[in-house]
């Protein structure tokens, strides 16, 4: 184990009062500091940290820090950092800016989300599932930590190892080839590069979740997942559909005013949402969903082969629409209560229709609710559409006779290139 530097001699107990504290993980970069990231062996990585110097001298940093020099070796006054972390803050030219207020308020905050997260029993565990793709263009970060972030925030302590018997999964659409060609041009040329696109991304999704996420709920070892998506809503829609409906499962939403996934407090003002029957006319075999809760989709934007169609629109009841609509977790989990019991009235009142095309205006945690509560066996396929080229097409079918909890590319979609 690495001595602290500025000459102090901390005890054999205060080292590892120290290391306990902080969970064995640098206070700074959370690094894992037992173990080589390159020989995978058990190495004592750490060092111990003086947050006012130990030594005498003005060239111990932050040692002319008014502390009684016989408490500069306690634990309180030790962080537990990686090498890189440790020399840095110890620099001649970045001192000023490690303060010892400030390297006390870091070392208080890691070791209280030490012992918060590792006093949650193992009952709030829960398999962190993250997806990040482009979307027109555009990528965000979803990084462990951030993810971490947001689950500790609702009490459960996540679970990020790499291999899914260690219970974490990512799905990567980054670079993946196709994109690129949906982002704006000829209706034509968009809807025709998106099948190809979808189709492919579709399958990346699948294989994650046959692979790795369902051999670990077959085997109990996942009891609890925690989703986090930023891509395009159809894949969103899609990768909900893959979801074990019988493992408990929290969605997540990206917030842009401030980039985080953690939920607010939630909302009193019970906000909610409803569906209202937007064309009635007798249900045949297909009908239309229009969902407008971040935006506003206008009705003369419906493609024309489904004008005549019977088409039902979900709407927010007491706020309006908008990007930041989906602000707590109550609102979310009521609007994944309308959509079961849209779901259910369709079972009830239009058993005939087989394909519902959904136009949506979501957030993405919406989306992946969406997927979610479409059971593949029961309801109608859904044919997903997206705004490409100033208007709405086909481009990913969910669920439907033969292909059930499959996502495909919606080439025979009514209005497709409409």
């Amino acid at each position: 184990m690495s001595g602290a530097r500025g000459g102090g001699r901390p005890s054999d107990a205060v080292r590892r009062e120290v290391w306990v504290r902080s969970a064995g993980r640098c206070a700074l970069c959370n690094a894992y500091l037992l173990e080589g990231s390159m020989s995978g062996r058990v190495l004592h990585l750490g060092e111990l940290a003086h947050i006012v110097g130990g030594g005498s001298s003005a060239r111990s940093p932050r040692s002319l820090y008014p502390l009684d020099p016989a408490r500069r070796d306690d634990a309180d006054n030790l962080m537990l950092l990686c090498a890189d972390q440790h020399r840095e803050i110890d620099a001649a030219g970045a001192v000023d800016l490690f303060t010892v207020e400030k390297l006390r308020r870091i070392k208080q905050e890691h070791e209280d989300r030490v012992r918060h997260v590792t006093g949650l029993g193992p009952d709030r565990a829960t398999t962190v599932v993250r997806m990040v793709g482009p979307v027109h263009g555009n990528e965000v970060e979803l990084s462990q930590q951030t993810a971490a972030a947001a689950v500790i925030a609702e009490d459960r302590y996540p679970l990020f190892l790499e291999s899914y018997t260690r219970h974490g999964l990512e799905i990567d659409l980054r670079g993946m080839p196709g994109e690129s060609a949906v982002l704006p041009c000829t209706a034509d040329r968009a809807a025709s590069a998106s099948r190809a696109y979808y189709r492919t991304a579709a399958e990346v999704i699948d294989g994650v979740i046959e692979q790795r996420l369902r051999p670990g709920i077959t085997r109990d070892a996942v009891r609890h997942v925690s989703v986090f998506g930023f891509a395009r809503l159809p894949l969103l829609v899609h990768l909900g559909s893959r979801l074990d409906d019988t493992v408990p499962t929290d969605i997540y939403q990206r917030h842009r005013e401030n980039e985080s996934w953690v939920w607010r407090d939630r909302d009193h003002t019970r906000a909610g949402f409803t569906t209202l029957l937007d064309r009635d006319v007798p249900a045949g075999n297909e009908a239309v969903l229009i969902v407008n809760v971040s935006g506003a989709i206008g009705m003369q934007e419906v493609p024309d082969a489904l004008a005549e169609l019977r088409r039902w629109e979900i709407r927010p009841v007491g706020v309006p629409t908008g990007p930041g609509i989906m602000r707590d977790s109550g609102r979310l989990e009521r609007f994944t209560a309308e959509l079961r019991g849209f779901f259910a009235g369709l079972e009830a009142d239009a058993k005939t229709v087989e394909r519902l095309h959904v136009l949506p205006a979501v957030p993405m945690s919406a989306a992946i609710a969406l997927g979610r509560v479409h059971h593949p066996q029961v309801h109608p396929q859904l044919v997903v559409y997206e705004r490409l080229a100033g208007r709405y097409v086909a481009t990913l079918e969910v669920g439907g006779v033969g292909r059930a909890g499959a996502g495909t590319t919606a080439e025979g979609a009514s209005g497709w290139g409409a």
